[in-house]
């Protein structure tokens, strides 16, 4: 296992690709600061608004994108998933190997992140409040959990298909069409008391990060962990289920 992880890891790292699409993700974060800041106020609270905005949604969304395919990409697209099982790897061995990869290059790549909020803050000399500077470190969690999930869930798509195209569709939509589309539902009579934009995972990580906040952190960590054991749990479990029903040709 440690060799597997170890191996590639070392692959991943040199992907071009990858540091491409972090790149992409860094410059849309200094794009959205320099709009909150230069072009509405000059002020630590748009700083720390522009930072946020950077680091969700589109920056976040590419970011997720970076690491799904520096994981999953290679071994399905060119087969090499089936001589990594022919060594005698078992199934199960691939995707917890898998699953550390992503966690190991998402927690790389939001490290970097935040080492470059870091250093454009003292740059431009910006002096941020206690809460705006509590408000960026969970939005590095938050980003680091939520990638961690969505590159999950949509790893089922890969495992059990191998179609790479639609599993970053399906990474799309859990970044962009699914938080956005939930919330509409509350116009809806059979469902407008039920909130379900509360229980999807990005409302649950939020609520949890406001629960923090707010200064009723047990709660909000609760809530964390509970809904990534329920959701990511759930996602590793269908992939060990579709994964090891599938066909392989050796």
């Amino acid at each position: 296992m440690k060799n597997l992880i170890k191996g590639d890891i070392r692959r991943i790292m040199c992907k071009k690709s990858l540091w491409v699409a972090f790149i992409a993700a860094l410059i849309v974060n200094v794009l959205m600061i320099v709009f909150y800041v230069f072009a509405m106020n000059n002020s630590s609270f748009n700083y720390m608004m522009g930072n946020l905005d950077g680091m969700g949604d589109f920056g976040g969304m590419v970011i997720g994108i970076a690491v799904f395919l520096a994981v999953y990409n290679d071994d399905f697209k060119s087969m090499t998933i089936i001589s990594i099982i022919g060594r005698g790897n078992s199934r199960l061995r691939i995707i917890i190997a898998k699953f550390i990869n992503s966690v190991i290059i998402t927690l790389i790549l939001y490290a970097v992140f935040a080492l470059q909020v870091l250093i454009m803050t003292k740059a431009i000399g910006m002096e941020l409040m206690p809460d705006e500077r509590l408000a960026l470190c969970l939005a590095v969690v938050r980003g680091i959990y939520i990638t961690i999930g969505y590159v999950t869930m949509a790893a089922i798509v890969i495992y059990a298909t191998g179609n790479n195209a639609f599993s970053i569709f399906m990474l799309v939509m859990f970044y962009l069409i699914i938080p956005n589309v939930l919330p509409l539902t509350s116009n809806l009579p059979i469902v407008k008391n039920i909130h379900l934009e509360r229980y999807d995972y990005s409302g649950l990580c939020s609520n949890g990060l406001t629960n923090i906040i707010l200064g009723t952190p047990s709660r909000g960590v609760a809530i964390l962990v509970l809904a990534f054991v329920i959701y990511v749990g759930a996602a590793i479990a269908i992939i060990f289920k579709v994964f090891n029903k599938k066909e392989l040709d050796f």
